[in-house]
């Protein structure tokens, strides 16, 4: 496992090779560098792309904000809110009312991964969206010890998990 600051060391030298092409690809092309002007807004972009920390990390994160996630995803606060009251995006509010959305539920394209929103939307018939996101990272000894979200993510097949979560959930309800 890797400490956070092995992580930062890591994403600073990826950015800092990226940059670098960036700029010797414009250099070559003869972009002008008023192109770069604001470099602050590219710097804020840049990290507004990075998961947000919470006490919540440890059980559920780490998380995007709306912040994050509008310009990760390149999408609007709106059509965030649609995806989330349509259920096809997981979000959990934190207690001052911000918005958080797992960096789980996504796979290495940027979209969301369809048998986690099945499960979600099974446990959420019976329970709010926080006891959902725990349910969906703790570890299940009927999946290896693996969590619903490390089973589906590492290609197991959904029928386990889901038979698992509607039973969880009818326990809830009742």
């Amino acid at each position: 496992m890797n400490t956070l600051a092995e992580q930062e060391r890591k994403l600073l030298d990826l950015l800092t090779n990226s940059v670098h092409r960036t700029f010797a690809d414009a250099r070559a092309a003869g972009v002008p560098a008023e192109v770069f002007d604001d470099v602050e807004s590219i710097a804020r972009s840049m990290a507004a792309a990075l998961p947000t920390t919470h006490v919540y990390d440890l059980l559920v994160g780490p998380f995007y904000d709306t912040t994050g996630l509008t310009q990760w995803r390149n999408m609007s606060r709106q059509g965030i809110n649609k995806a989330v009251a349509a259920g096809s995006l997981i979000a959990c509010r934190l207690d001052g009312g911000q918005w958080v959305y797992p960096t789980w539920q996504f796979t290495d394209s940027g979209s969301v991964h369809q048998h986690l929103i099945t499960l979600w939307t099974t446990l959420r018939g019976a329970a709010d969206p926080w006891t959902c996101a725990i349910w969906l990272r703790s570890p299940q000894s009927e999946l290896g010890d693996r969590s619903a979200v490390d089973w589906i993510t590492d290609g197991y097949p959904i029928d386990t998990a889901l038979e698992l979560a509607r039973a969880d959930a009818q326990r809830w309800a009742a």
